[in-house]
């Protein structure tokens, strides 16, 4: 005699709220034992609903963790946290995001609504992590995603560099991550930063160091963050080898109140240590970069000539 497996029970509502993070939809919760009208009751009673159709288990000020779960079941099925979000989740720093990004179907219709913003993404099944909860779109393509819905390039080509730097991402996880992404908005503009990366840049000053040079025809520098010995250990933003030039590239914090003093001796020592091996050092303000590029691309033709 055979025996037909039982097919496990489906969970409760309350088991799907442990589950997640205490928050819950309603097409969740009907199906799990819990009324229309009990469902009107708690919303009204010791509930909320950051969203239509979305309810979390208290009434007090919502977590970060708790509207990225209430934004991913918005979203509907297959839905997965991307782009700042899921960044900020996985390593928390400055401000949250205010708006969540969140990756739906690709023939999802779903409208922005409050502090959720849906994304359709193609291929999401195999963008999303395989186990991690709130359901979310695996890192490399997520930081991709931050880098093509950021509001501007600049914004987007930051996003790369820090994640790299915070040691979110590599580069090669990066560039695999491209692959499955063909429609990337600003994929030539992500596909030019991540050499810079990868060159060291992880800075948005040094981004727009390389993007200056590149946009003349200048030379690349060899290294980014050349280490020198002088007093200790110090760096400079770039270095060419052959013509023995260095460059610093000063953002806006270099003109604060004592940050301007240190970097002018920081740069004296630099050029006194190495005053034997002739080293030409260009300092260059973020204020040069974008409003004195001709007189600039002048001194760099001149100085790496030489």
């Amino acid at each position: 005699m055979t025996h037909t497996p039982l097919e496990p029970e489906p969970p409760s509502y309350a088991e799907l709220l442990e589950l997640q993070r205490g928050v819950i939809a309603r097409r969740q919760a009907l199906p799990a034992g819990l009324t229309r009208e009990a469902w009107q009751w708690r919303i009204g009673r010791d509930w909320q609903s950051p969203l239509p159709g979305i309810a979390v288990a208290h009434v007090g000020t919502l977590t970060f963790e708790e509207k990225v779960q209430a934004a991913v079941l918005y979203g509907g099925d297959g839905a997965a946290v991307s782009g700042d979000a899921l960044v900020y989740l996985t390593k928390p720093h400055g401000d949250e995001p205010a708006t969540i990004d969140v990756a739906v179907d690709a023939r999802c219709q779903i409208a922005p609504c409050g502090f959720f913003r849906p994304h359709r993404c193609s291929r999401l099944d195999e963008l999303r992590h395989p186990v991690r909860l709130p359901t979310q779109v695996r890192i490399a393509p997520a930081v991709l995603h931050a880098a093509a819905w950021a509001a501007t390039d600049r914004a987007g080509e930051w996003r790369l560099a820090a994640s790299v730097q915070k040691r979110l991402v590599t580069v090669p996880r990066l560039r695999d991550g491209l692959l499955l992404l063909p429609r990337l908005p600003r994929r030539r503009l992500i596909r030019h930063v991540l050499d810079d990366v990868e060159l060291g840049a992880h800075a948005q000053t040094e981004l727009d160091l390389l993007a200056f040079l590149r946009r003349h025809g200048l030379p690349l520098p060899d290294r980014l963050q050349y280490e020198v010995r002088a007093n200790g250990k110090r760096y400079l933003d770039a270095w060419w080898e052959r013509p023995r030039v260095a460059a610093e590239v000063d953002g806006a914090h270099h003109v604060e109140v004592g940050q301007w003093d240190r970097d002018t001796l920081r740069a004296n020592a630099v050029v006194v240590a190495n005053r034997h091996d002739r080293v030409l050092l260009l300092r260059v303000t973020a204020g040069n970069l974008r409003h004195d590029e001709a007189e600039l691309v002048g001194q760099f033709r001149s100085a790496l000539a030489a």
